[in-house]
C-alpha cells in the first residue's frame, strides 16, 4: 500500500469532516470566480452601458459572495483542522500501541531518537497532507480549470495567450518532483540522528560528566548539528533554483495579459470589463502555478515521513501471540528448562547450550557464572522476552512458546539489572503493576525491600515525586524500589537479576530474611554474583561458557570444589587449601 493509499485509510472515521470541509472549500472557489464576472458586468453593462438598474443588484451579488466566503472558509478550515488533528492523535495512537507489542530485537535495531521522530514531526507532515496538500491540491485544480473555462467563454484567443507558460511550469514541476525527495530524505534523517545524539546525552549525563567528556560530546553535537543544517541549507537551495522561475512564470502571465488585452480593446475585440476579468482573475492560473511547486515540495516532504512511519504501522514483532494461546486459570509456578539453546539474531555461536533446570512451586533457584555467560538471557527465556533457538521453556508443564503473552507477563514479575524508574511518585512505581493496591501493601512490600525507612526520610514519604530513571535516588535505593515494585506485582514466578548488587551486606541479609519470611512464597531465581545472595536457595546453577557445569545446594556444591567454591573462598577470604588469609 502506498502512502497516500495509507493516510487516508487511516482517515477513515473523519472522511465526514474532511469531505464537508473540502466540499466547502470548492464553494470558496465558486465564490471566488463570480466576484470577478460581477465586476466585470458593472464596467460593462453600468459604467459603460449606463444601465444604472443593475448596479445595486449586482453590488448585492458582490458582497453575498465575499461575506459567504468568508463564512465557508472559516468553516471549511475549522473541519479540516478538526479532522486532521483527530486523524493525527488515532494515526499516533496506533504507532504507540504497536511499539508496545514490539520485542527487544526491535528496539535493539532502532534508534530512541528516530521512533520518537516518528511519532512527532513525522506525523505532523502527515496531518500536513490531511489539512493542506490534499485541499490545495484540489482547490487549486478546480481553479485553475474554471479559471479556463471562464476565460475561453469571454474570450478565447486571449485565454490561449494566457496558457502560454503552462507546458514550461509542468516540466519544472517534474524537475522539483525529481530533486526534492532525496533532499528531504537527507533531512529527515539527519534531524533523527540529531535527536537520538541528544536522547542519549542526556540519558547519560552522569557518565559524560565522570569522564570529563563534555567537550567531546559537543564536538559529537557539532557535527550532526552541521550535517542538519548542512541538509537544510541543500534542500532550500535546491527548491530555489525553481521558486524563482516558477515565481517568474506568473509574474509574465500578468503582462502577456495587459499587452494582448490592451491590444484587443484598442482594435475592439474585446471590452474593458472583459479585460478587468482577465486581470482580476489572473491569480485563478497565478496562483495555482505557484503552489503547484509549493505542493510537489511538500508532497515530498510527506512522503519521506510517511515512509518512515509505515515502517513502525507495518513492523511485526518476532514475538507474537500462538493462534490459540493458552491462558492458565490457577498457574503454580513450576519452571523447567529442556535442552533449552539460544543464540542470538546478530550471533554466531549460541550463547546458551543444552540448558537442563526445574524449579517447583514454591523453590528458590539460584542461578551463578561468571559474567557473560548467558544468566540474564536465561532468565529472559521466562517470560518470552525472547525465544529459544532449540529446547523448550515450559511454566506448569505448558511451553511458554503456547501461552497468551498478556498472561504470561502477569505470572512472571521481575527486578531486572538495569534498573528503571518513571518520573513519578514512589508509591506510583512501586504500584506500577497493581494500580489498585492499597497503601498497606504498598508499605508492606517496601518494607521487604528494605525501602520503608529511607522512603519515610524523603521530603513528601511515598509521594516523593523522582527524577526520569530514579535520578535523585542512590543505586541502591533504586534497586530495593525496583525489588517492592516486582514484590507488588505478586506473581507466582519471581525473577530477581542481580537485585542486591549495590547494597551492603546488611541490607541484603535483611531482605532475604524478609523474602524468606513472605506469606505467598513464590518460585524465585536469584541470579547474583555474591554467594550470600544464593546460597539459602534450593538449589544453585552455575554457567560457564554457556552450559550448567554443576549444580546443587550450598554445601553440595563446596562439596564438588568447582567454581562455586572458588568464589565462596575468594569471597570469604579462604584459601583453597581452607586457611583464612
Amino acid at each position: 500500500m502506498g502512502p497516500v493509499k495509507w493516510v487516508m485509510s487511516t482517515a477513515r472515521e473523519n472522511y465526514g469532516k474532511m469531505i464537508i470541509g473540502m466540499l466547502l472549500s470548492v464553494l470558496c472557489v465558486g465564490f471566488n470566480i463570480i466576484s470577478p464576472i460581477v465586476y466585470a458586468r458593472i464596467i460593462d453593462d453600468v459604467i459603460e452601458g449606463g444601465q444604472a438598474e443593475k448596479l445595486l443588484p449586482l453590488c448585492a451579488i458582490a458582497i453575498a459572495c465575499a461575506i459567504l466566503f468568508v463564512i465557508f472558509t472559516y468553516a471549511s478550515q475549522f473541519l479540516l483542522e478538526l479532522g486532521s488533528q483527530n486523524t493525527e492523535r488515532d494515526l499516533r495512537k496506533q504507532l504507540y500501541a504497536k511499539l508496545q507489542i514490539m520485542d527487544q530485537n526491535y528496539y535493539g535495531a532502532n534508534r530512541t531518537g528516530d521512533l520518537m521522530m516518528k511519532l512527532t514531526g513525522d506525523l505532523d507532515w502527515v496531518r500536513h497532507f490531511t489539512i493542506f496538500l490534499i485541499p490545495q491540491t484540489i482547490t487549486n485544480l478546480l481553479t485553475f480549470f474554471a479559471t479556463l473555462i471562464v476565460f475561453l467563454i469571454f474570450n478565447w484567443k486571449l485565454a490561449l495567450m494566457a496558457m502560454i507558460f503552462t507546458p514550461f511550469t509542468v516540466l519544472m514541476t517534474v524537475k522539483v518532483r525529481r530533486n526534492m525527495r532525496p533532499a528531504h530524505n537527507r533531512v529527515r534523517e539527519s534531524v533523527s540522528q540529531l535527536n537520538t545524539l541528544v536522547q542519549e546525552n542526556i540519558s547519560g549525563n552522569r557518565v559524560v560528566k565522570a569522564f570529563v567528556r563534555e567537550d567531546y560530546e559537543l564536538e559529537r553535537f557539532e557535527e550532526k548539528n552541521r550535517a542538519f543544517r548542512d541538509a537544510s541549507i541543500n534542500t532550500t537551495r535546491t527548491w530555489q533554483r525553481y521558486a524563482p522561475i516558477l515565481d517568474g512564470f506568473s509574474n509574465c502571465l500578468t503582462v502577456v495579459l495587459l499587452l494582448f488585452g490592451g491590444i484587443f480593446c484598442i482594435n475592439g475585440s474585446m471590452t474593458l470589463g472583459t479585460l478587468s476579468l482577465f486581470l482580476s482573475m489572473a491569480w485563478g492560473l497565478n496562483r495555482p502555478m505557484n503552489m503547484f511547486g509549493t505542493v510537489i515540495n511538500d508532497y515530498q516532504r510527506f512522503l519521506a515521513s510517511a515512509e518512515k512511519i509505515m515502517t513502525i504501522y507495518y513492523a511485526k514483532p518476532d514475538i507474537e501471540n500462538p493462534e490459540h494461546p493458552y491462558v492458565p486459570k490457577e498457574p503454580k509456578g513450576e519452571i523447567e528448562f529442556r535442552h533449552v539453546e539460544y543464540k542470538y539474531p546478530s550471533g554466531k555461536a549460541p550463547v546458551l547450550m543444552d540448558i537442563n533446570l526445574k524449579a517447583k512451586p514454591g523453590q528458590t533457584i539460584g542461578i551463578m557464572g561468571p559474567t557473560g555467560c548467558g544468566k540474564s538471557t536465561l532468565v529472559s527465556l521466562i517470560p518470552r522476552f525472547m525465544d529459544t533457538s532449540r529446547g523448550s521453556v515450559l511454566i506448569d508443564g505448558v511451553d511458554v512458546r503456547k501461552y497468551d503473552l498478556h498472561a504470561l507477563h502477569s505470572i512472571v514479575g521481575m527486578s531486572m539489572q538495569d534498573v528503571f524508574l518513571f518520573s513519578e511518585t514512589i508509591d506510583a512505581n512501586i504500584s506500577y503493576g497493581n494500580p489498585d493496591l492499597a497503601e498497606e501493601r504498598v508499605i508492606e512490600c517496601a518494607t521487604d525491600a528494605d525501602a520503608d525507612s529511607f522512603i519515610r526520610r524523603m521530603p513528601d514519604g511515598y509521594e516523593t515525586i523522582i527524577g526520569e530513571r530514579g535520578v535523585g535516588l542512590s543505586g541502591g535505593q533504586k534497586q530495593r524500589i525496583a525489588l517492592a515494585r516486582a514484590l507488588a506485582y505478586d506473581t507466582p514466578i519471581l525473577i530477581l537479576d542481580d537485585t542486591t548488587s549495590a547494597v551492603d551486606m546488611d541490607t541484603e541479609a535483611y531482605i532475604q530474611e524478609r523474602l524468606r519470611a513472605r506469606k505467598k512464597k513464590a518460585t524465585t531465581l536469584i541470579v547474583a554474583q555474591r554467594i550470600s545472595s544464593v546460597k539459602d536457595a534450593d538449589c544453585i546453577y552455575i554457567l560457564e561458557n554457556g552450559r550448567v557445569s554443576e549444580y546443587g545446594t550450598h554445601e553440595e556444591l563446596l562439596k564438588k570444589r568447582g567454581y562455586y567454591y572458588s568464589v565462596y573462598c575468594l569471597q570469604n577470604g579462604i584459601t583453597e587449601e581452607g586457611g583464612a588469609n
